[in-house]
Formats: structure tokens, sequence, C-alpha cells
């Protein structure tokens, strides 16, 4: 049903667009696009048995005429100019045809079923699940509290402890997830999850050097001999993790489906905890399993339904471990909705265990016409409400959050993956490039012929015929670096996923690519040779320059501004002519755009964009400081980072000016700053925008070496804040009771290595949640620790501090600082000459030992010399 459903929400996006930007043919466009619509909500229904109410084959035949349709709809557009109309309408009334055909035969299957099942139940509102919790509920490692005591003794005090160890953790599959929840926080792991052979590890086991720092690998296998010949002790350092028991699996089963607190519900609980032993008994303790049907489960509210899904599972009871896993992915795909069925699928695409951008996936999902509007949300609401679902059923994986909770990555289990790739390949929906390489000659006759996607993973070899015909693809995902573009045919293309694939002139794949809607790619262009006038259908365009580059400009045709499908525009540096009277009224991001272009003419042109990234060197920001107002032009703009790439400068440099919070566009919501090199009291026009939750300063945002927090500084809704790498040295507030930050839940400080206090104000803060330190000096850990006992003096416990990575002087740890810092230290002999053989220089920063230098003195030459210094040029 997947592949019928997404077709048709396809050809539904295909045809809206059409009429939205072209008059020709509307009325044939309209009644196509209603009889589609009809079509795709009959996909919905289904029998009393719980199967489709429309058959698999009459789903191929929808699936089928709605592919052949879109192809007709997007080759017009493609002839729009050169077709003639009676030509055109001749086409359309084809297509018409076929779609009439296929709408009588589901009229009539409707019929026969509906006689059927004249008698569907009704819900029953006194059979509701008692589930409280309906958010996203974290993994935890529940039930497993030996197996987890044991794992942290042998990672933190086995025997030979400096020396590396590698622990092996051996049972089933998914126990990764787990393990790194558990053991968050444990001074250093790696974990190396689902090693399947011997020759695996040893392919991957040197990447791991011995530094004799008391590092630990966590290896997890299904097989009990490979994890024997990987550990360092195998007696010791073999964890062997059993099926859980009865009790553990109730524990992980109902904190999955009801959510923490169910001990307490109404007087059907009962009646739901007699079908859940049954599901418990037949999960056999396989900790996979019951976090999936629980998943199942937990979005079920009556309880026919929850005994429909256990009568499933015990019939997987007699299959071996994986298979009852992959059936149970099955099932809680089969329970999907269609629209979330196809965007699960979708993840076949990424090569296995991928770690995935979200915001590329929903840009991708939007792109494959994989969602459709209805009602006032815009697609990428839509798009994020899926995956969102998808998180909630637990067949998709949060990697990492932002600084505000959002969810920034994420992946799917290795398991959930195969299921992916299985089923969209049956459905004829993608076809993998695998790890060995490919002749096109191998590639099977169903996907030349309508095969929607191709992820290529592997080198794809020429064709030996001279007469190849090179393929047809829709979307084409490229993970190999050598890919040969001629191979295949791009007419109908939308979507070219081609970031490792260096490119020298993008005109050459490009030409003519009206079907286009997603482009990324690495290119050596600077000047975008792209042949916009064509491309008006993009949304997404991403363009990658080698790493090789520290900051290049592309620069754009002034045909960009006919692109009014654009969404998205990202690449390190972006050049724009101005847009006359032209506006891009479609642009959410711009990612790299040229301080030079900062315009009220161009702003105005990208008026309705939600997110805003400049970027630029020194010369490239203007004379005239106050080129920052015409950031209120975007007063639809909510997230801005403004960085400078420079390569010289002093520190009273300034590159812009700011007198008031008007300035900013006042629903500005996240504010990040980059060597901005502003002057701190600048602060008390930032803490004035009325809608900023999120503040990161980072690097050389703000210069003086005390940031004083005086009365006019209030950040009345700041929620998260940033300082990474400043030269702070003090951070005051102004006497009294005055609450700065009233609102303000994390702060996270990162290699500001001479700040040694925070203002004592957050002590009686009511909303600090967390203060998060990494690489700074322990007295500032150590004053965070006493405003958190603080905290609980007060009988308020909600406040966690972390620390990772502190600096502890006059130890073998590193103290890192900036190269150009060290060339000014050098120029005022502060180093002593066996400093060179200590110290080593890694992207920019130097780290010395201070442990073997024996320069007790020199830490406090640096904190003396560091808050005046001036930049140097340097190439590190």
């Amino acid at each position: 049903m997947a592949a019928a459903y997404s077709a048709l929400t396809s050809v539904l996006v295909t045809i809206d667009k059409l009429l939205r930007s072209n008059e020709i043919h509307k009325q044939q466009l309209e009644s196509l696009y209603v009889m589609f619509d009809t079509l795709q909500k009959s996909l919905i229904g289904k029998c009393d048995g719980g199967e489709p109410i429309i058959s698999k084959d009459l789903q191929v035949r929808i699936k089928d005429v709605a592919l052949d349709a879109e192809d007709e709809v997007e080759s017009l557009i493609i002839d729009l100019d050169d077709d003639d109309d009676e030509c055109c309408h001749a086409k359309l009334d084809k297509v018409s045809q076929k779609v009439i055909q296929v709408t009588d035969s589901v009229n009539e299957e409707l019929i026969i079923k509906q006689k059927i099942n004249n008698n569907c139940p009704e819900a029953d509102e006194n059979n509701v699940s008692p589930r409280l919790d309906d958010s996203i509920r974290e993994n935890v490692m529940e039930g497993y509290t030996k197996e987890r005591e044991n794992m942290v003794e042998r990672l933190t005090k086995s025997s030979g402890a400096n020396k590396l160890q590698v622990v092996s953790v051996v049972g089933m599959a998914g126990i990764a997830e787990r393990v790194q929840q558990g053991l968050k926080g444990e001074k250093y792991l790696i974990v190396v999850d689902d090693i399947w052979s011997q020759n695996t590890w040893d392919r991957i086991s040197h990447w791991f050097p011995d530094c004799g720092n008391r590092s630990r690998i966590l290896l997890t296998s299904r097989d009990n001999k490979v994890g024997e010949y990987a550990a360092t002790n195998p007696k010791d350092g073999l964890v062997l993790m059993r099926p859980l028991t009865q009790d553990e699996s109730r524990c992980l089963f109902y904190h999955k489906a009801f959510g923490k607190n169910y001990s307490i519900r109404g007087s059907d609980i009962d009646e739901f905890e007699k079908v859940g032993e049954e599901v418990i008994t037949n999960c056999k303790g396989l900790p996979l399993m019951i976090t999936a049907v629980a998943g199942i489960l937990s979005s079920k509210s009556k309880l026919d339904e929850w005994i429909k899904v256990a009568q499933n599972v015990s019939s997987l009871v007699n299959d071996d471990a994986y298979k009852q896993c992959f059936n149970v992915v099955a099932l809680s795909y089969n329970d999907l909705p269609p629209l979330m069925k196809a965007c699960f699928l979708h993840f076949g695409v990424f090569p296995k265990a991928h770690v995935i951008s979200v915001k590329k996936l929903i840009r991708l999902w939007i792109a494959e016409g994989l969602v459709n509007l209805k009602g006032v949300e815009e697609f990428e609401q839509v798009a994020a409400r899926v995956l969102h679902d998808l998180i909630g059923k637990s067949l998709v994986i949060i990697d990492k959050r932002s600084l505000n909770g959002q969810i920034k990555t994420c992946r799917i289990h290795d398991l959930f993956h195969d299921f992916c790739s299985k089923e969209a390949e049956s459905e004829n929906l993608l076809y993998v490039v695998g790890s060995d390489s490919t002749n096109v000659s191998q590639l099977p006759t169903n996907f030349r012929q309508c095969c929607r996607w191709m992820s290529v993973q592997s080198e794809l070899d020429d064709p030996y015929s001279s007469q190849y015909t090179p393929i047809e693809i829709r979307s084409l995902y490229g993970y190999h670096k050598y890919l040969k573009t001629r191979l295949f045919h791009f007419k109908l293309v939308r979507v070219l996923d081609l970031e490792k694939y260096k490119i020298s002139r993008l005109s050459k794949i490009t030409e003519d690519l009206v079907c286009l809607r997603y482009l990324s790619v690495m290119t050596y262009d600077t000047f975008v040779d792209l042949p916009v006038t064509n491309l008006w259908n993009l949304q997404t365009l991403i363009l990658v320059k080698n790493d090789f580059y520290l900051h290049e400009v592309f620069t754009f045709p002034k045909e960009i501004w006919q692109m009014s499908q654009l969404r998205h525009l990202y690449a390190k540096g972006i050049s724009l002519s101005s847009p006359g009277d032209k506006v891009l009224g479609n642009l959410q991001s711009v990612s790299g755009l040229s301080p030079s272009c900062c315009t009220k003419e161009i702003f105005e042109g990208i008026k309705k964009v939600k997110k805003l990234t400049i970027r630029g060197n020194e010369e490239e920001y203007p004379t005239d400081l106050k080129w920052i107002d015409n950031l209120k032009h975007l007063q639809d703009l909510e997230s801005l980072s403004i960085a400078i790439q420079y390569l010289f400068t002093m520190d009273t440099t300034r590159f812009f000016s700011l007198t008031s919070p008007d300035s900013f566009p006042q629903k500005l919501k996240k504010l990040k700053l980059s060597d901005t090199c502003l002057p701190w009291e600048y602060m008390s026009i930032i803490s004035k925008l009325p809608e900023l939750e999120v503040l990161q300063l980072k690097r050389e945002a703000f210069l003086d070496n005390e940031w004083k927090a005086t009365d006019q500084i209030v950040f009345q809704k700041l929620r998260f804040l940033l300082l990474a790498g400043l030269r702070l040295v003090k951070w005051t507030t102004t006497a009294g009771s005055h609450d700065h930050f009233p609102s303000l839940e994390r702060i996270i400080i990162t290699d500001c290595h001479f700040l040694e206090e925070i203002p004592q104000i957050f002590a009686d803060s009511k909303t600090l949640e967390l203060i998060e330190l990494h690489k700074c000096d322990p007295s500032l850990v150590a004053f965070a620790e006493k405003i958190q006992e603080k905290h609980e003096d007060w009988g308020r416990n909600k406040l966690k501090v972390t620390a990772f990575n502190s600096v502890v002087m006059f130890s073998s740890l590193f103290f890192p600082f900036h190269y150009y810092d060290l060339l000014h230290l050098m120029s005022r002999h502060l180093f002593r000459n066996n400093l060179s053989t200590s110290t080593s220089v890694v992207r920019g920063m130097v780290q010395f030992s201070l442990e073997e230098t024996g320069d007790f003195q020199l830490i406090n030459h640096i904190r003396s010399s560091l808050s005046s210094l001036y930049r140097i040029v340097v190439f590190a």
C-alpha cells in the first residue's frame, strides 16, 4: 500500500503545483486531481479483519496509473512550449481514461466489500486504553541492572587500567542504544555495535590507538566467538546478555506502552494487563521485540485492538530471534497509516547505520512528494509531525538534539533498515547498489521500468555494450564518490543527492531538468552556471566545496530570482544580484549569505525567510557599520547566525554597530554570533529582543574579558545559553536580587579556560535545570557544584551539573589555546626551548602538557597575557 499511496501523494503534489503556476489545461488537471484524491482516500479504509479494503492487485494498478499519469504530466511541463494545445489536450485525455478505468474497478470492489462488511462495529468508548502519556519516551536500559553494573565495572576498574580495554557484549540485536543511554557520562567509551565476524573486527580494530589514557571500547555482537576474539580479556571482558525476565520484560513493556506512571488506572486496567501479559510472554524477553510491540500498542485506544496485536505476536513464537524481530517490525510497519509507511520506507535510501540530518530528511520527503498539504500547514510542519510519530512508535531513534531540544539527527536500527530496504525493493520503490561493485547489466529489468529511488553505495561499472540505454531514474542518491552520471537519463529526475560526487560544471547534468526539486552536489565552480530558467521546480539547492577551500563565495546569476519554488539555499558563501521587483516568496532558509549582500533591496527579495546565516571574510563586510539595521526588513526571521571568516584582524575591528534592538527582527528566537568582535555593552541591546530563546556566543563573539550584566540586561524569554571559546575571565552581575535570566533552563560553557565563576544569581534561579561544562577550569566546576548544593538546600533538586574534560592545571591533561596565542607568547619569550617537544597543533589549537615541560609558571603568563592579545595571521 505504501507505494500506491506515495504515488498518489506525489502525483497530487505535481498537479497542484502545475495548477498554481499555469492556467493551461486547468479544467482537465482539476478533474485529474479530484479523481486521484478520491482514490487516495479509498486506500485508507480497512475491513473488519484489518486487511486493506482495496486488494493488493488493485493497489498495484492504482500505483501504476498514478506513476504513468505523473510522468505524462511532468513530460507535459517539459514540452509545454513545444506542443500545441490540441496535442497536450489529447495526452491528458488519455491519462484521464486510464484513471477512470481504475476508479471504476475500485468502486466495484468497494461495493462488494461493503456488502460483506455492512455491520462494522462502532468504537466502544468504554474500551479505551489507559494510556496517559503520548509524548516520545526515551530509551532506557530497562531490566539490565546487573549487566549495566557489570559493564561499568569492567570499563572503569579492570586490571591494566591505563591500557586500551575491549569489553564485549554478546546477545540480541538492539542492545547498543540502551547501553549508550545507560553509560552516558562515564569517563571514556566507544560503542562498536553489532560486529558479525572476526574479520570485520580485524578491519577496524586498528582505528583505535592505545594511548595509555584509560580508553575503553564496548563491542556488541550476536556471536560469542566474535566477542571472545575481540575482548582484551575474554574471561573478565565478556558480558553475556540474557533475555529479560518476565518482571523485567513487564517493566520495559509498560514503560513503553503506558508511560512511567502506569500503576494507577481506571476500571478497565485489568483487561488491558491480561492482554499485555500475553504479549510479554510471547516476546520471550527480547528487548527489541518488546519495544516494537509496545510501540504499536502505545497508539491503540481500544481493547479489541490490543487483542488483535496479541494474536499476531503469538503466531511468531516458533521463529528464530532475528526472524521474530523482523516480523515484529513488519507488524509495526503494517500498523502505520499509508503516509507514514512511505516515509519510513524512504530510510532505505541511506546506508546502514547512517546518521541522518533531520533537516535534510524532511526536505527530501517534500521533494519526493511523500507529504502533501491539507489545510494551512507548511510542508515542513507536516513532515516534522510524521517523523515525530515514527519516533514515538520506536521505529526511528533520536541521535542528537539541538540546544533548544529540537531533533538534529536521527537514525534507524539495522534490523529496521533491513526491513525498509527489502520492503521498498519488493514494492519496486528502491534499488540499492550495495557494498560490491555492480555492473549496469546486472540491474533487474523491473528497476528500469518503474523503480523510483536509486541509492548508489558502491561503484557502478560502465556497461560493455555501446548500445546501452541510460537508466531512467526519478531520484538518485550517491553515497559513493565514483559515480558515472552518463549511466543515467535525468529527464524526469526530481532528486539528485550527490554531495560526495565532484562536478566541474553544474550545467553538464542539470540542463533541462524542469522536474528537479532537490539538488545537493560538490562543485569546483564559483560562478554558478545553473540553467536556472529551467529549474523553476527546484526547492532545495545545496552547493558544497572541497574542504581544501577555507571560504569560497558562489556568485549566482540574476535568473535565480525566477526560481519561485526555492525553499532552501545553502553554500559556504552566496553572492546575489539585485532582485529588482522579484520576491522569492517560498524561501524558508538561506545559509552562507555574503555580508556584501545584506542590503535592504536583497532582504526585501527574501522577506519570507525564517532562518538566515550570514558568513564572510572581513573584507566582505560593508564599511557602513549600520548595515545590520537592514535585518528589520526580514519580519518573519526566527533564527539568525552571523560569522566572520577572517584571517587577520585587530581587537579594535568592528563589523557592525548596534544602537537599538529594532535592528533585529522582533520575531527572532535564536541568535548565534561567531568571531564578531563585539563589546559586551551590546548585551543590553540584545537582551531586549522580546522572543529570544537561544543565544550562542562562539570564539571572539565578544572581545573583552569581563561581562558585567547591569540592571538594564534582562533576557525575558531566554531558555538556552551557550558560551564557547570566549576569552571571558569574569562574569558578574550587579548586586541585589535582580533576575537577569528569569526563564533560563540550560547553560553550556565550553573551552572558556579562564572563567572561574558564574553569577551567584543562578543559585536563586527557579527555572535552571542544567549547567554543562566542557574543558573548563576546575574552579568553575566547583563553583557550579556549590550552586547545585544551594538548590538542594532549598529543596529544589531539578538542577544538574555535568563536567567533561576539565582543564586541570599542573597535570598531564592537555591545556589548549589558539595557535596565534602561542606565537604571541613566544614573541614575548615566555616559553623555554624544551616546550616544543611537548606541543602539538590540532585544528588550529595548541596542546601541551605541563607535566612534560615542568614550566609551572607558564600558566600565570598565559592568564595575564591572553586577555589583551592581538590576532596574528596564522595558517595551521
